[in-house]
């Protein structure tokens, strides 16, 4: 039997990857949230959840952190996290590598391996919108943030990492009692690090190697001595395995140690179902050379070339020429500046190319080695065969192979992945009428719009289209700056709230639940979309 639905009653919030596009999406969101109410109280004030990945944790992370306070103020906390990013003052990128280059830095942090995401972790920890311990969750002292679950990916036996207050941390493969004892020692800004290491721009980090300062603490020297965690534990992008952090969700929904399941999901999520076709390389194969052929003409100078041995001679023969008078019966300094640049050209290249050739030498050596251990006897010949092939087919070949690649990558399984997170929560009959997608570029002209809500205007469009169009790096680019896309990703957000919660409310009519706080919040929501269409930036708060 399903259970009743109490119409906003209990909330949990999905915060998606994409860098900063997802993280100020997210900050819309929760801007709207705070301002809309229903039955006289803001939706802000009756999310119980959140389930965020890669970019959506810095949003999620901080703002867990914030409602922990007592007098938590939502718009000091929004300003506080707005000018942290403000393109002018953002510092994320410069002040990581600059960690990174700093021995100093590593000095004071031994207990971390030197690495560009551990400078990301350390660049977070200075952030006061970041500091502090997991710990702060584990007895929580919001009035209605209840769970909170920051997710990561592990490469051990390549499932969700849950950092989450409820249910197990990390996840079921690596569960244990020594985990948990030292789970409320981990700092916030490595779970935001850990959420947002994305593969190939960062290496992993190592739980609990990278995250425990005091290694000394008996709880963390009885995690090392178990099987999983002795050589440590690598952990990356939670949008490895979940870009929208919903399995997280409907577990959190699901919950034995709720006494309901959440009235409403709302995920946020700026991906897009959308991808750009494979296209083939289209270059002509026109060098008539093989690699074989190449290969020699390129190497032949990583040796004691003749023309090098040549050049010293040549200067060494000018030099003594010039010493012996035999030129107009005297001296020439301009000869011995020549002579002594040819000398010291030839000699260098001389001294180069006999080093150069000898590694050459135990690099192909060494190459052999390894093409001879892993290539079989019975395919030797047709390998070897490649060698005659010209250079432009092969590079043609590594081409297609590494953009389709990258596509596989980055497009097919994410796409895959996504549907199948989607399938999740659209597929349960226990979720329905309490569920709603948020996506980014819903409002952006390109797709079609629900027919009972007034059409979205152009200028509304046109602030979508810049959000949308967003890259997902952690950093302003010119472009951005000058798209002014930090307010255009967090109007984004506010206005496809409400759009989305105007649709939700019409689903809930049409499903038979009704009542008058619907009926005014749907009023509300009326009044802010017609100002949205006005002025689209409205709601967006620049003031420091």
């Amino acid at each position: 039997m399903q259970t009743p639905i109490t119409p906003f009653e209990s909330i949990g919030l999905c915060f998606s990857g994409g860098g900063y596009r997802a993280t100020f999406f997210s900050l819309g969101v929760v801007s709207y949230l705070n301002k809309i109410s229903y039955q006289g109280e803001s939706l802000l004030s009756h999310v119980e959840a959140v389930s965020s990945v890669s970019g959506g944790s810095l949003l999620a992370v901080a703002y867990a952190k914030a409602v922990q306070e007592e007098n938590f103020d939502f718009h000091t906390f929004y300003k506080s996290f707005y000018q942290s990013f403000v393109p002018d003052k953002d510092r994320l990128v410069e002040h990581a590598v600059a960690k990174l280059e700093s021995a100093e830095v590593w000095a004071k942090h031994p207990y971390k391996k030197p690495s560009l995401i551990n400078a990301f972790a350390l660049t977070y920890a200075d952030m006061p919108i970041f500091k502090g311990e997991f710990g702060m969750f584990k007895k929580s002292t919001s009035p209605s943030l209840k769970h909170v679950c920051f997710n990561a990916t592990e490469f051990s036996y390549g499932k969700a990492f849950r950092f989450q207050n409820v249910g197990v941390f990390g996840n079921g493969n690596l569960r244990c009692a020594e985990m948990n004892q030292v789970s409320a020692k981990v700092q916030l800004a490595d779970i935001v690090a850990s959420s947002s290491c994305f593969p190939i721009g960062f290496e992993p980090l190592v739980f609990p190697d990278d995250y425990i300062r005091d290694q000394k603490d008996p709880h963390y020297k009885a995690l090392k001595r178990l099987p999983d965690f002795c050589h440590g534990v690598g952990v990356m992008d939670g949008g490895i395995v979940d870009n929208q952090g919903i399995g997280s969700m409907v577990n959190i929904s699901n919950s034995k140690q709720r006494q309901k399941p959440l009235d409403l999901i709302i995920v946020n999520d700026v991906g897009s179902s959308d991808m750009q076709p494979w296209q083939a390389e289209s270059t002509k194969d026109t060098t008539k050379m093989s690699i074989k052929e190449k290969a020699k003409s390129l190497l032949k100078y990583v040796r004691v070339h003749w023309l090098y041995w040549s050049v010293l001679l040549a200067g060494i023969l000018i030099m003594l020429i010039n010493s012996l008078e035999l030129i107009k019966g005297r001296e020439w300094a301009s000869l011995y500046v020549v002579g002594g640049v040819f000398t010291g050209v030839g000699l260098s290249f001389t001294l180069i190319g006999a080093i150069a050739g000898h590694v050459k030498n135990d690099i192909v050596r060494k190459l052999k080695a390894v093409f001879r251990k892993n290539v079989p006897e019975s395919l030797l010949d047709e390998v070897k065969s490649f060698q005659r092939l010209d250079i432009d087919l092969v590079k043609r070949m590594m081409i297609e192979r590494a953009t389709s690649g990258a596509k596989m990558i980055n497009n097919v399984f994410l796409k895959q992945i996504r549907y199948l997170n989607y399938e999740l929560l659209y597929s349960s009959d226990a979720l329905k009428n309490r569920r709603i997608s948020s996506v980014i570029g819903e409002l952006n002209g390109e797709k079609k719009n629900n027919e009972e809500i007034s059409t979205p205007k152009k200028q509304l469009k046109t602030v979508a289209m810049i959000a949308s169009e967003a890259p997902t790096t952690l950093w302003w680019s010119e472009e951005d700056i000058k798209l002014d896309r930090m307010n255009s990703l967090i109007a984004c957000g506010q206005f496809t709230t409400c759009y989305n919660l105007m649709k939700y409310i019409l689903e809930l009519k049409k499903s038979g639940i009704e009542g008058e706080g619907l009926d005014e919040m749907y009023k509300a929501l009326k009044k802010d979309w017609t100002a949205f269409n006005k002025d689209p930036m409205f709601m967006v708060d620049t003031t420091e």
